[in-house]
């Protein structure tokens, strides 16, 4: 990572607002903002002179008002100097200020990687990796039990454990050395071989346990995913809109009105929160830029926890191989065809207003619903939330490791693991000391660049 230059980007929320910040962090950021402000410019001295404090100035371009926020490190966000540009929250606007300030640097400023400025942050020491965390799984929730998990990342019960294995190790480490430094004195035992594997083993067993947890921490994180698929033509956008409640997506009678796959989050019974996507038609025919929704379909369903295959009531039905009638075109044959085992299938016959329930109704094991009439949703409704409820993240759920933390736990268990593999004392203290180093990384000391590369891949440009 390259934290020589200063890094700049938009830092509020995308689209239009009435105000919007461009952000900037490095060792010569308010240099390179000053260069970006009209000479003469009330406030552009106080910028360049690194003067805290909130500060009137004016663009060169584009040459409108604005306001410099100048924060001098190491008292900032980041531990370096940080300045805010706030100016009218026009994308095209805030995008023309991150370029004039990028080519009135002289290649002393470039455009921030994601998560970069929290990466910096953690560097510096003004945040650990806890809060870095959360600050991604934040970006990242889709739900309101996706954000609360995220909130609940850093729980001080357990960094109250990580910081009583580091000190469990660091006295046993203690031991270890002190025997190597007098093993000239034969009445001299810091600690006997039995104590030794007992108190490793019992750190190893606690840190073994918090690490396990992690799985069940990003499980809490996500949400679990349903996917409305079928032919086209289908229903399944009236389906989704009827399942959110709201008019969410566009529905046609025209085949092929989805092109794209669409996600809204939707509350199901018994306070479960899952994103439902409208995936574009299966359709066997498809051709130029239907294959592309076609893959977009694909990748939706291969990420999916349930699979709504809807065919449509009054759809003709499809002959099997012994040429009877079968099953109708669309969802349930494609769902068939893809052969996967990873979800659970409810099959769904919508616009079932359009055709009257047949005598063989009551063995179609396929929910009828109307997306018109309302019939059968508050059935599929019910169901759904019964299918993704073990996937489901549930209330007040505690998250106790994010995974970059979890890695480095696991490999302190590892190093534990080392040390009672060996016999030699000096070995064994090398191991303890990774162990102690990594448990020290967790509790907020600098990472190595591998693990940082982990965690912040997922972040956002500006945070």
């Amino acid at each position: 990572m390259d934290t020589a230059r200063t890094i700049v980007a938009v830092a509020s929320p995308p689209g239009h607002a009435a105000r919007g910040i461009v952000r900037m962090s490095g060792r010569d950021a308010c240099a390179h903002a000053a260069s970006a402000l009209e000479a003469g410019s009330p406030g552009r001295e106080d910028v360049a002179l690194r003067r805290r404090g909130v500060h009137a100035v004016r663009l060169a371009d584009p040459p409108i008002p604005s306001l410099a926020l100048v924060m001098p490190g190491p008292a900032s966000a980041t531990g370096e100097d940080c300045v805010e540009l706030h100016a009218v929250g026009n994308p095209m606007v805030l995008e023309r200020i991150v370029a004039a300030v990028i080519a009135r640097s002289a290649d002393g400023a470039r455009r921030a990687q994601p998560g970069e400025f929290s990466a910096r942050a953690v560097l510096h020491g003004r945040m650990p990796v806890a809060d870095a965390e959360r600050v991604a799984a934040s970006i990242a929730a889709e739900t309101d039990a996706e954000l609360a998990a995220a909130r609940s990342l850093r729980g001080a019960r357990h960094e109250r454990s990580i910081a009583a294995a580091a000190d469990e190790v660091a006295a046993v480490l203690a031991l270890v050395e002190a025997g190597i430094d007098f093993t000239d004195e034969e009445d001299v035992v810091a600690i006997t071989r039995t104590d030794l594997e007992l108190r490793i083993r019992a750190v190893a067993a606690s840190l073994k346990a918090l690490a396990g947890s992690a799985g069940g921490a990003e499980c809490a994180r996500r949400a679990p995913r349903a996917v409305l698929v079928g032919g086209p033509n289908a229903g399944k956008s009236s389906l989704l809109n009827a399942l959110a409640g709201t008019e969410r997506t566009v529905a046609s009678p025209e085949r092929g009105t989805t092109r794209d796959a669409v996600e809204v989050a939707v509350a199901l019974p018994g306070g479960i929160e899952a994103v439902i996507v409208d995936a574009p038609g299966l359709d066997e025919a498809a051709e130029g830029i239907d294959l592309a929704m076609q893959r977009r379909a694909a990748d939706a369903i291969a990420r999916a926890d349930a699979i709504i295959a809807a065919v449509a009531s009054d759809a003709a039905p499809r002959p099997d191989d012994h040429g009877r009638a079968g099953t109708p075109t669309g969802a349930a044959h494609a769902i068939d065809a893809t052969g996967l085992a990873h979800a659970t299938v409810l099959r769904v016959r919508t616009k079932c207003d359009l055709a009257p329930e047949s005598r063989n109704a009551r063995s179609d094991p396929a929910i009828r619903t109307s997306a018109l009439t309302g019939e059968g949703i508050d059935r599929l409704r019910t169901e759904l939330a019964r299918v993704l409820a073990s996937t489901a993240p549930r209330a007040g759920h505690e998250a106790s490791l994010g995974t970059a933390r979890a890695a480095l736990v696991e490999e302190a268990v590892t190093a534990l693991d080392d040390a009672l593999a060996v016999d030699q004392a000096e070995l064994v203290a090398a191991s303890l000391r990774t162990a102690l180093d990594r448990l020290g990384e967790v509790s907020g000391a600098i990472p190595p660049d591998e693990v940082l590369g982990r965690l912040f891949a997922g972040f956002c440009i500006g945070k």
